[in-house]
């Protein structure tokens, strides 16, 4: 756990994953990208990217998933995005003020979070 940090369920963790950021090398995400690679988040569907100040959460995704460009992308409004690849979608949002920076991998059996402290997954041991 990252220092004064509480436990929370998945649930909880979902329901709060605006708070994840980004700010790590790619080198410290090398772990978490094999983590991805050996199916051990389940099927991954679903994506939520935070852009803010000095972070690059598609690339990071990107990395993270050796996903190939979006299919299609769909802008909202007020700094929103649906951003479509094969088989997952992403949610891309500015991020608020005060709000970090960051990614959230949804899949069926854990959530991978991203933050400038490093990685963490939430849910089923893996």
């Amino acid at each position: 756990m990252w220092p004064d940090e509480v436990a929370l369920s998945r649930r909880a963790f979902l329901l709060t994953a605006g708070a994840a950021g980004i700010g790590v090398t790619k080198a410290s995400l090398a772990p978490a990208r094999e983590l991805v690679r050996s199916g051990a988040l389940g099927r991954i569907v679903f994506c939520r990217a935070l852009q803010g100040d000095g972070g690059d959460p598609l690339g990071a995704l990107q990395f993270l998933l050796d996903a190939p460009p979006p299919v299609s992308v769909t802008e909202h409004g007020a700094g929103r995005a649906t951003l479509r690849y094969t088989g997952f979608v992403v949610s891309l949002e500015e991020a608020r003020r005060g709000q970090e920076y960051g990614i959230a991998i949804c899949g069926s059996h854990a959530t991978l979070a991203v933050n400038r402290h490093g990685w963490r997954v939430f849910g089923q041991e893996v």
